[in-house]
């Protein structure tokens, strides 16, 4: 079993690999086909909106608490074939608690009942958290899911939900983790105008950040451009490392990073506060990732069907691989760039802010961009306009014959052996340019 370091969490979902998700949604990447109902503004011109930082946040606080009442609502969920379902969550709420916020699902419209959640934030930080619900007790029929916000004078919580996943069975395992490193272990160290050293050991895990401050506001750990974060750990290899910033940051480091030694470093190269840290001690096991590999046409395709109407705009719920051409790079947009097929077809279309870049990107270079599928259909002053994009993924050139379209079909891994970047595939280790190297 692997052990499992957090960085300000202390629990991580285990899903069944049985069960199908009948909804998903990244609030980050859009509100999708949710509906708000304001029963209750107050003076207030909303209360639920949403962010690409944190997903849809729900607040009645400007210079005072209001007293509000407004729900974000699910479209309808097909349970119909399912023996059992469950909802997983990633959410955070502070200023406040919980006493006056609701999961509520109904399977006509009218009638709703609460669902228990199996946790909620402390409400004193902005940490998400994982959290689960079981939807049992509604399969075999068709039903909504709605998260209830109230607010009053004396409580006014803000609590922003990033993702949601209905599934047809049982709720996954929520696993505590075996080692945790909370705002608590760095408090009082660092400083916070340029950074200075912060570090802290558990259980024969060190982790240390040479600029570093520790952001007691927001229960997190602030690390400094040029900053240089080292892991290491006395008595196993370090299998994986998984990380988790704020959108704000704009550096290159992977969300996902495998090493195989015992210390492991990295040098940031913008300021980042860090939400969430995982580390997975043990043998390494190569990650199964299916994605659909289309061209930028076929993606065009796919986002006019998302959102045939004016107004409207809608997200894709599974990510895809979209293959093309750099025709353009934004000037004012960090890592976006604009694809078109070789036939030079729409050359509009984004990779949105991609989240990792494996190296600097030009003009006609051959791409691959993972993520979700976008389309806002809008009609402005000179008339109707169209936001292709794909966003919140990764960018990969595609290399020699050897590596194309890894990560999309085969078992197969990026990792970091002394600084230099490989490809994993079928236990086989290649270079950047398709040569097998052992």
């Amino acid at each position: 079993m692997k052990k499992i370091f957090s960085l300000f969490a202390a629990v991580l979902f285990a899903g069944s690999m049985m069960a199908a998700d009948l909804l998903s949604i990244d609030f980050t990447q859009g509100q999708g086909d949710w509906t708000i109902n304001d029963v209750n503004k107050d003076t207030l011109g909303f209360v639920w909106a949403q962010s690409n930082q944190y997903g849809m946040k729900a607040s009645a606080y400007t210079t005072a608490a209001h007293a509000t009442e407004a729900w974000l609502i699910s479209p309808e969920i097909d349970l119909t074939a399912a023996e059992s379902a469950s909802m997983a969550i990633n959410h955070a709420m502070n200023k406040g608690n919980n006493t006056t916020l609701a999961v509520l699902a109904t399977m006509d419209g009218s009638n709703w009942n609460e669902v228990e959640l199996s946790a909620w934030p402390a409400g004193t930080n902005w940490t998400f958290i994982d959290a689960t619900a079981d939807l049992s007790a509604y399969a075999g029929h068709n039903i909504q899911i709605a998260f209830k916000y109230v607010s009053t004078t004396s409580n006014c919580p803000t609590w922003e939900i990033k993702t949601v996943v209905i599934s047809d069975g049982d709720a996954p395992v929520v696993e505590e983790a075996d080692v945790v490193f909370t705002g608590d272990d760095f408090t009082g160290q660092g400083t916070s105008t340029s950074g200075s050293p912060v570090a802290a050991t558990k259980d024969g895990v060190t982790f240390t950040c040479d600029k570093g401050y520790n952001d007691d506001a927001h229960s997190t750990l602030r690390c400094y451009k040029n900053g240089v974060i080292t892991i290491t750990s006395e008595t196993e290899q370090i299998g994986k490392l998984v990380f988790q910033f704020y959108s704000t940051y704009t550096g290159d480091l992977d969300n996902e990073v495998v090493v195989n030694a015992k210390e492991w470093s990295y040098t940031l190269t913008n300021q980042a506060r860090i939400e969430k840290l995982s580390i997975y001690f043990g043998e390494y096991e190569p990650v199964v990732i299916e994605l659909d590999t289309i061209t930028v046409t076929e993606a065009i395709a796919i986002a006019q069907a998302l959102t045939p109407e004016k107004g409207k705009s809608a997200t894709t719920e599974k990510k895809y691989a979209v293959k093309g051409f750099v025709v353009g790079i934004s000037s004012t947009k960090t890592n976006t760039y604009y694809l078109a097929d070789e036939q030079g077809a729409y050359g509009d279309f984004q990779a949105y802010q991609c989240a990792t870049v494996d190296y600097e990107v030009a003009e006609n270079d051959l791409v691959i961009v993972t993520g979700k599928i976008m389309h806002y259909y809008g009609e402005g002053s000179s008339g109707e306009y169209h936001n292709y994009e794909i966003s919140g993924g990764a960018l990969e050139h595609v290399y020699a014959q050897g590596i194309e379209n890894i990560e999309l079909t085969e078992k197969a891994q990026k990792v970091v052996v002394d600084g230099v970047i490989y490809i994993v595939r079928d236990n086989k280790m290649f270079n950047l340019q398709g040569a097998q190297v052992r």
